[in-house]
């Protein structure tokens, strides 16, 4: 349902008289990054998952979203339709003598974000907004250390964890433009943060993601 209203609120705002002029842009975004990881809710189930998990995924993840905006003279208004992926890495755990593992949760999102890109200088700006998440994927990696000859094993695996379908981050960037002709490429910044628990239910404690990388754009 949030996501229907987010959609409907998409549709009657792109057509209101707000949007009646402007000149009409578009283009493609896509943005390496880390993601984190916060808990939030008792205490000390708070203090062992962060005990357990690393503060950020010791992997790099691309993000990225194809977009319309609609451009005034100082800012711009814009939507569009991308994919998002997120993810927690716990530290090694030794099971026994003899072996120890890494856990990896990753998650997918269809995402479709809404933003306000203003002009504070002739090439600086700052882009600001809400991103609708809905969770489409999740997957369990799982990295097997031999101790005694040091040999590993991965194994993939459906996540059975109970996740939020629905969920929203809030995002800010201050980024360049390199180029300022007919076609504009800038380069930013970005720091987004889930708004949502990740978990599903009541739950002690629930986490919640963030990342942070460098956005890199090409629109028209």
């Amino acid at each position: 349902m949030r996501f229907l209203f987010v959609l409907v609120f998409i549709f009657c705002f792109s057509t209101s008289k707000v949007f009646a002029w402007g000149k009409l842009g578009g283009g493609v975004r896509f943005s390496p990054n880390l993601s984190f990881v916060s808990f939030k809710g008792d205490e000390l189930t708070v203090k062992i998952n962060e005990d357990l998990f690393r503060n950020f995924a010791m992997s790099i993840l691309i993000n990225g979203d194809f977009f319309v905006e609609r451009k005034f003279k100082k800012v711009a208004f814009g939507t569009g339709i991308g994919f998002r992926r997120l993810s927690e890495q716990t530290e090694t755990i030794v099971t026994n003598l003899i072996e120890e593992k890494s856990l990896t949760y990753v998650h997918d999102y269809g995402t479709v974000p809404m933003y306000m890109r203003l002009k504070l200088r002739k090439r600086l700006f700052l882009r600001m907004g809400m991103t609708s998440l809905v969770n489409v994927s999740n997957t369990l990696t799982t990295v097997l250390t031999d101790l005694s000859n040091g040999s590993s094993s991965t194994i993939i695996s459906a996540d059975e964890i109970d996740y939020n379908m629905f969920n929203f981050s809030g995002d800010i960037g201050v980024g360049y433009t390199f180029l300022s002709k007919k076609i504009s490429m800038d380069i930013e910044p970005l720091f987004t943060k889930n708004l949502i628990g990740l978990l599903s239910g009541n739950v002690d404690a629930n986490a919640f993601q963030s990342t942070f990388g460098v956005s890199m754009t090409i629109r028209y």
